[in-house]
């Protein structure tokens, strides 16, 4: 009996774990009280990791096609089969004709999220799809805008915050979104412990705002109204002197911008009272240590870039960002665009670098908005997308339009799914490839590890060989990506990624200020050489990142470094990094943009508007993990029932009680769902968790097919999208509420 250290991978939390394995199972799963991060913190999903890799229903062997049904198949034949039919749609139709879509999961995979960019361009198609422009693309946007680096992302620096504002976001049980704290509660609770104060601001009145100081009603979609408030009062009271403030452009047009949005001028529209948000803009600038976070209920609703500019210029304007106990930008392990060459400028960042065919929906960060897929997939013509290879992740439910989206899949020439179960997209597909069991693979979570709030990182080794039937996500990507350049699948992978590799050494060493500036790449790759193939790019990483040792020039860390302390390697708290994390042209934070100007000319008139009867908002589960954490009876729980909540006044007034099935419905779609009366929920909202809707999987994931719950995205459409990133609204939609039936 072994135990393994290893990190959870299931959420955003990373936390450190201690596996129990034996005879190639693992047998239990509790916390890592050595970790240099979460120090003894785990979740229900973290302890339910032993059903999850013992699921009879995943996929482990690849599923090929045939006969209308996807049987089993060995790699041989899967590759086959994908060479010749993306062969011909190449050759018929080209590049553009083909696609790549991630998702969530991939974040937690070091392979899929090291090799997915890869596939695109080994594909030649600017088709690249992923699950950021559903819920954080405006955030990336207007970090990149601001601060030159769509990665330039600060997070709260919570262990040594004073005062901490929560909006749109429930970390409590979601564990923390772009923003890995481990233990987020028992982070809250310290920062009251040291006299200081949490605020939470949400329709609903969730778990974390149970354990906050104060909890504030917002209305859905008011945040970029009560942000504008505080800003303009911040602006009023006089923005402390700072490093973050000195470097702001043009901030006379920034004041002229947020006049009119007076406490007064905005309080009805958000739903908090004038005096209040001047009370709470005051405290923010007069605590020395605050911190405004924010997190999905800001970014996919109707102000969602607006809204992460509002809160930017929030965090500057009292004095916050960049500062110890304020809102700080990490420095990851792994080199990253902000950590090397030239500091404090750059190339800058643009949008819409290309357009997409159907629509001319912009380019957002080198992908496509998922606005655009299915068009994409289902309007004829040139360029039409044809073959899609679908890498972690399960758009059919992920996405709103979700009948549009089925229905454009269906008529792909080819869907290529790398999953572990066959959900309700790779139960369509003509290949499924499996990833390898957890105990076959190497992690680290590269990704996420840029949004920690420490700087720090933690590698797990592989525990076992591969068997026969496995492979490794690896393996399968370069077989995929030398497949797309005709090279076949049987090529020489190890060679083709060589090749890469010396192209970015070379670049490295040429790079001003780069940790190998000028030094021979020859000897860079002999070290990297000495290496498993799999583990150069992460080595090299480290090795020229801000911590590593500039392969031999200064002392600092290595992949060794990392595989020596399976505990983490805690490189510190948080610094302050400004003007050295940015990368704009400028050398400034360029916050005046023409886009600006105009969304807030949107929102001064939405202050106007009347507001609907009803209005949609999502809802974390702490059971519950997207589309793909529905198959284990384990995590079966009351607290994770799919349905419509809505708050007792509503409920009275429609004769509804808890139970009762719920018609809710937008002009395009309905959908009939249980109702549950709550009061944490304000007035006028309806509550319904995403990642549900498993009728269509017809016993394929046998727990998940028999409590399939509903699919919110089947009301949930593309018809408003954010004007700068393209993201859907996918909080704060108006909807109609019909009672149908009684218990």
């Amino acid at each position: 009996m072994d135990h393994v250290r290893t990190t959870c991978s299931l959420c955003e939390a990373s936390c450190g774990a201690v596996m129990t394995v034996e005879d190639g199972r693992i047998l239990k799963v509790v916390a890592d009280r050595d970790d240099a991060l979460s120090g003894g913190f785990i979740c229900a999903k973290g302890a339910a990791i032993p059903d999850l890799e013992a699921d009879p229903d995943r996929v482990r062997t690849p599923l090929l096609r045939k006969n209308g049904e996807l049987q089993p198949a060995s790699w041989e034949e899967a590759y086959a089969f994908i060479d010749n039919r993306l062969t011909a749609i190449l050759e018929e139709h080209g590049p553009q004709a083909t696609s790549v879509y991630v998702g969530n999961a991939a974040a937690h995979n070091l392979n899929i999220i090291t090799y997915f960019e890869d596939l695109a361009k080994a594909l030649g198609t600017t088709n690249l799809f992923t699950a950021a422009s559903l819920d954080q693309n405006p955030r990336q946007v207007m970090s990149g805008l601001l601060y030159g680096d769509e990665f330039a992302l600060y997070v709260p620096d919570i262990d040594r915050s004073q005062l901490v504002w929560i909006m749109g976001a429930n970390p409590a049980e979601s564990n923390g979104s772009m923003m890995v704290a481990p233990g987020f509660l028992g982070r809250m609770q310290k920062v009251h412990e040291r006299g200081g104060r949490t605020v939470v601001f949400d329709p609903r009145h969730t778990m974390t705002a149970s354990r906050a100081s104060e909890y504030v009603p917002i209305t859905p979609s008011g945040d970029a109204a009560f942000l504008a408030g505080v800003a303009h009062t911040l602006l009023k009271l006089g923005p402390p002197e700072t490093t973050a403030l000195s470097l702001v452009d043009d901030l006379g047009t920034i004041e002229k911008w947020l006049a009119p949005f007076t406490p007064a001028a905005v309080a009805d529209a958000c739903g908090i009272d004038a005096e209040t948000i001047v009370r709470l803009a005051t405290e923010l600038r007069e605590t020395e240590a605050a911190t405004v976070y924010g997190r999905i209920g800001t970014t996919t609703q109707l102000f969602s870039s607006l809204t992460c500019w509002l809160m930017d210029m929030v965090n500057i304007f009292a004095g916050n960002l960049d500062v110890i106990g304020g809102s700080m930008f990490p420095k990851p392990l792994l080199a990253q665009p902000n950590t090397i060459g030239p500091s404090g400028v750059g190339a800058g960042f643009t949008v819409g670098k290309w357009k997409s065919r159907v629509s001319g929906a912009p380019e957002v960060v080198g992908q496509m908005p998922m606005a655009c897929m299915a068009e994409e997939m289902d309007t004829p013509g040139e360029g039409k997308i044809r073959a899609l290879f679908c890498l972690a992740g399960n758009p059919i439910t992920a996405s709103p339009d979700t009948q549009r989206m089925a229905t454009a899949i269906d008529g792909l020439d080819l869907l290529v799914c790398l999953d572990i179960y066959q959900g309700e997209t790779a139960s369509k597909a003509d290949v499924v490839l499996p990833s390898p069991p957890r105990l076959a693979r190497a992690n680290y979570d590269a990704y996420l590890y840029r949004f920690t709030v420490r700087n720090y990182g933690r590698y797990t080794q592989q525990y076992r060989a591969l068997e026969t039937h496995e492979r490794s996500d690896r393996e399968t990507l370069l077989r995929l990506m030398a497949i797309a350049q005709g090279h076949g699948w049987d090529a020489d992978i190890d060679a083709l990624e060589d090749a890469t590799l010396v192209a970015t050494v070379e670049a490295m060493t040429q790079l001003p200020e780069s940790a190998i500036e000028g030094r021979n790449p020859k000897e860079i790759m002999t070290a990297l050489r000495a290496l498993e193939p799999m583990e150069r790019r992460m080595d090299f990483g480290l090795r020229i990142g801000p911590f590593g040792d500039g392969f031999g020039s200064r002392e600092g860390i290595s992949l060794q470094t990392l595989k020596d302390s399976p505990q983490g390697v805690d490189c510190g708290p948080l610094v302050p990094r400004l003007p050295e994390a940015l990368r704009t042209v400028s050398g400034r934070i360029e916050a005046v943009h023409d886009i600006i100007g105009t969304e807030l000319d949107r929102l001064m008139t939405w202050l106007g508007e009347a507001r609907p009867r009803f209005t949609l908002i999502g809802r974390r589960q702490l059971r519950s993990n997207n589309s793909w954490f529905h198959n284990l009876k384990k995590m079966q729980h009351p607290t994770r029932e799919c349905t419509a909540q809505i708050n007792p006044q509503d409920a009275a007034t429609l004769g509804v009680k808890s139970g009762d099935l719920l018609r809710v419905s937008t002009p395009k779609a309905a959908i009939d769902i249980p109702a549950e009366v709550s009061d944490t929920l304000s007035p006028g909202v309806v509550s319904i968790p995403h990642g549900w809707g498993h009728e269509m999987l017809d016993g394929k994931l046998n727990v998940a097919s028999a409590n399939p719950g509903v699919n919110v995205n089947r009301i949930i459409n593309y018809d408003e999208v954010d004007p700068l990133t393209w993201n859907g609204r996918l909080n704060g939609m108006p909807v109609d509420i019909t009672k149908l039936a009684i218990n």
